[in-house]
């Protein structure tokens, strides 16, 4: 077929990834106005003139085009050529005899890509496989591959090999995430993918006490990427933005950076909520992802001399699960929980009385993914391990592990070769009852406290075991149920849950059951969130004897059911809040909060609009915001206040920002110390 028809494959979807929509169509108009066609047409190449200037194109296909306008780039000169192109009446096969691109990529020699793409994209390309699911779409001329999760896609021609793939990303990112597509279309296809040699006998870096060279080369590329955002605006993002964080998060995994790389992976979904204008989307949450992003870059540079704080830092290239003893564990419940990016799972919650801790172990699916995965089949129908049953059949009594796959976060691989088998439930006389979780409200909310921080292991939950407790009280002003619980010395802690639809199975349980003035409680399941300066303690499960065994209730699965005609005065109340719909108030910060909230809204406000420099009116607010934060002891901010104000630049933005809001939190743990007081 003429060499020209190769352009066909270049859709319009293809030209706007490679240019932009605008450009595109300006393209298209000198087409309609007849400023295309031949100058000169040769066996191998051919000269066009597109409104005045010359484009030369041949048989590579938009890489080896050119144009002698001063334009750099792919012009709008050379966009109107490939139109008129693929407008011409050629006697070039039809479509459908044209080879299959999917046979074309099978057909290519691995050997020879790896060595012309070179190291760094050979190892970005097999990092590409742990970043989730892949889909494969083909099309007339070519298919595209895309990683939902990455918000990431590439497309391939056919006839124009791996140079001439097309994706959003700047050229220097590109060669690893074509070169990861071509692998996975051979994996979908049952081809066995080789890894070199080389990359076989590679140590991962996670064993080296030093940042290498490439390493810090990836942070370099990082923070910039981070400062480029902010230049531009949060308010004012384009899918392009994600796309490069995902391409980021692969190169940086395959470095031996998994934490990081896990971190740009969350952002690169919340920027492309963000573009999309989509109701889920927060840039206050965006750029708080950012701070602690830029916080742990300098964190890795300055732990560098130190291998053990580094290691933490750089966390594992995958969650090591080893194989060990048989558990005997105390199943305490499940959580239902869905993410900003549509992700959802079920959380199973157990506890190990032997070593005196919890573990869980989840269910997941992204977003998109197996419509057939919803709350109550993950609840009731889905397996978690071979011979256990549902999770709903495996907190009816406890559970008997065998071979379990733990990691060192003490999460359980679902499934793999682990074996369980479900036991009669714990009796009223079983000693182990005496260990169950924490009966010290001080101990607890200092692991809270430890947890917080880049090197801190975060604690997701904690099982509490209350000597008495309070009835529930109906806060309808700040739109939250709390429940005030007391330990053995007599300290109170209160749990809390929001009275929003997502919490309506939680609000509706807790206050039926408790409302039962037969319920034995022994232990409360708490999740901790943080997602504001208060850290709030959510009820998940009750672990209660019922005919001297303990059994448990989640509240997300097992509502207790409605007593006939009777519905309890807090639980009416509670309906008729989630009714109404209103949007609740943000919880009221302390001292810290009152002083540090506003900065935070400058700094966002700054972040939103991209400016170069803070307004004369934001740089006032500021130093008032820097005044106020030294009155009352925070000198750390007040001090990154003066020094943004007297050098405004990115870095100093986002460094004010992480240090405000670890402030914030560990004032949060401070109030819920401070709840923590005798009856």
């Amino acid at each position: 077929m003429p060499w020209y028809d190769i352009y066909r494959s270049y859709d319009d979807d293809a030209l706007t990834a490679l240019a932009n929509a605008g450009l595109l169509r300006r393209a298209a108009k000198d087409v309609e106005a007849g400023k295309v066609d031949w100058l000169e047409q040769g066996e191998q190449a051919g000269v066009i003139g597109a409104d005045g200037q010359r484009v030369e194109l041949d048989s590579q296909g938009l890489p080896q085009a050119r144009c002698d306008c001063p334009a750099p780039g792919l012009c709008k000169h050379i966009l109107g050529a490939v139109l008129w192109l693929r407008g011409q009446d050629t006697a070039a096969p039809a479509p459908a005899a044209l080879p299959s691109a999917l046979n074309e990529v099978l057909g290519l020699d691995l050997a020879s890509l790896f060595k012309t793409a070179g190291r760094a994209a050979v190892r970005q390309a097999f990092a590409a496989e742990s970043h989730g699911a892949v889909e494969i779409v083909e099309q007339p001329g070519g298919f595209t591959v895309s990683w939902p999760e990455l918000g990431l896609s590439c497309r391939y021609l056919a006839g124009l090999g791996l140079a001439g793939m097309v994706s959003e990303l700047p050229a220097r990112d590109q060669a690893g995430l074509h070169l990861a597509a071509v692998l996975a279309v051979w994996r979908a296809n049952g081809r066995v993918v080789p890894r070199p040699d080389w990359l076989e006998a590679e140590q991962p870096a996670v064993s080296d006490g030093r940042l290498d060279g490439d390493e810090s080369a990836l942070l370099d590329q990082v923070e910039a990427a981070l400062t480029e955002l902010l230049a531009q605006g949060l308010g004012h993002l384009g899918t392009v933005a994600a796309a490069r964080l995902g391409a980021l998060a692969v190169s940086v995994r395959g470095e031996g950076l998994p934490r990081l790389a896990a971190m740009l992976r969350n952002l690169a979904g919340t920027l492309t909520l963000l573009a999309k204008r989509d109701d889920r989307s927060d840039s206050r949450h965006a750029l708080a992802m950012m701070a602690r992003l830029y916080a742990l870059c300098a964190a890795l540079r300055a732990g560098a001399a130190e291998p053990a704080r580094l290691g933490m830092l750089r966390g594992r290239l995958r969650r090591d699960y080893r194989e060990g003893e048989a558990l005997e564990l105390l199943p305490l419940g499940a959580e239902w929980w869905e993410t900003r990016g549509g992700a959802r799972g079920l959380t199973l919650w157990c506890w190990d009385a032997a070593a005196g801790d919890l573990k869980s172990a989840t269910l997941a699916r992204p977003d998109g993914n197996d419509p057939g995965f919803y709350r109550h089949a993950a609840w009731n129908q889905l397996a978690l391990w071979p011979g256990a049953g549902s999770a709903e059949h495996i907190c009816q009594g406890s559970l008997r592990l065998e071979s379990p796959r733990l990691a060192d976060d003490q999460r359980l691989a679902v499934g793999g070769s682990s074996r369980a088998e479900v036991m009669a439930p714990w009796a009223a006389d079983d000693p182990r009852l005496e260990q169950l979780g924490d009966h010290d409200w001080q101990v607890a909310v200092e692991r809270l406290r430890q947890g917080v921080g880049l090197t801190g292991q975060p604690v997701e939950a904690l099982l509490l075991r209350p000597q008495r407790w309070l009835p529930l009280r109906l806060d309808e002003v700040a739109q939250r149920l709390d429940w005030t619980v007391f330990d053995a010395a007599g300290q109170a802690l209160t749990l809390t849950l929001r009275c929003e639809p997502t919490q309506r199975e939680r609000l509706e349980g807790l206050s039926r059951r408790l409302d039962e003035a037969t319920l034995d409680l022994r232990a409360v399941l708490v999740r901790v969130d943080r997602r504001e300066a208060v850290t709030r303690l959510e009820p998940l499960a009750l672990l209660h004897l019922e005919a001297s065994q303990l059994r448990t209730i989640s509240l997300d699965f097992d509502p207790a059911p409605h007593r006939r005609g009777r519905v309890a005065p807090t639980e009416g109340r509670i309906l008729r809040l989630l009714e109404a719909r209103r949007q609740p108030p943000l919880a009221q910060p302390g001292i810290a909060g009152r002083c540090l909230d506003p900065l935070l809204a400058q700094l966002e406000a700054w972040a939103e609009l991209g400016r170069p420099l803070p307004g004369e009116f934001q740089r006032e607010r500021l130093a008032e915001c820097a005044q106020a934060a030294r009155r009352a002891g925070l000198e750390l901010p007040a001090r990154l206040t003066d020094t943004l104000l007297a050098r405004p630049d990115v870095a100093g933005l986002l460094r004010l920002y992480y240090v405000a809001q670890l402030a914030m939190t560990l004032e949060g743990l401070t109030v819920a110390e401070a709840a923590v007081e005798q009856d």
